[in-house]
């Protein structure tokens, strides 16, 4: 008897294989995990779950949003964080902490912003959306620091994990986003009802003052 939670488990490991090879070219590897959302997202509402087949239109898919910055951006973060711990690490030693917590915060959002896309979403409306949630939600923010945090210390602590632990953690942006989604669309101020003015025919005029029905 096949389980539901196991197969999602099988998926999710099959998920993290996918995803580790896209992510061999490096600047492929943040919109790979979009789209690994994408495909759980779409599974969860009866899609056809996770295959070869279905990350790669999901991923064509997210590389049309944002061909060049999604690309460059996701990948250019971690390589100035890194910089900046080496730099804060040789001439101001004990700022591993704040490092540790900003980057963690950084992927936080990151991870925000790759569970919150919609296909015809500009990323710009995204983005803002995941920055304006923070303060609203912080423990949003908490859960996907942490499940940002044991995806790094778990390929530490084995390195074979480091094949499946993106599966995992895209189905962890993935919940909490399914949890408290991002608003995209925010409503406006509700327009105002349509008065229908009458015109001054439809009005009945008064009587004149000397004249009074007896």
């Amino acid at each position: 008897m096949r389980r539901p939670w196991f197969q999602l488990f099988a998926d999710c490991l099959l998920l993290g294989v996918l995803l580790l090879v896209c992510s061999l070219p490096v600047v492929t590897a943040y919109p790979a995990f979009v789209a690994g959302c994408s495909v759980l997202r779409e599974q969860a509402r009866g899609g056809p779950g996770v295959t070869p087949v279905t990350l790669l239109a999901a991923l064509r898919r997210v590389l049309r949003s944002a061909p060049v910055a999604l690309c460059l951006v996701p990948a250019g973060v971690p390589a100035l964080l890194w910089l900046d711990a080496v730099v804060l690490d040789a001439y101001l030693p004990g700022m591993a902490l704040p490092v540790a917590v900003a980057s963690s915060v950084v992927a936080a959002t990151g991870l925000r912003c790759a569970a919150g896309w919609r296909e015809g979403v500009a990323w710009r409306v995204v983005v803002t959306a995941a920055f304006r949630s923070m303060p609203q939600r912080p423990l949003v923010t908490v859960l996907l620091a942490g499940a940002a945090v044991a995806a790094a210390v778990l390929p530490a602590m084995s390195v074979v994990l480091l094949l499946v632990v993106l599966g995992p953690l895209a189905l962890a942006a993935t919940a909490v986003d399914a949890w408290r989604p991002l608003a995209l669309s925010p409503a406006g101020p509700a327009p105002e009802p349509s008065r229908s003015t009458a015109s001054p025919r439809s009005v009945p005029s008064p009587p004149p003052a000397g004249l009074s029905s007896n």
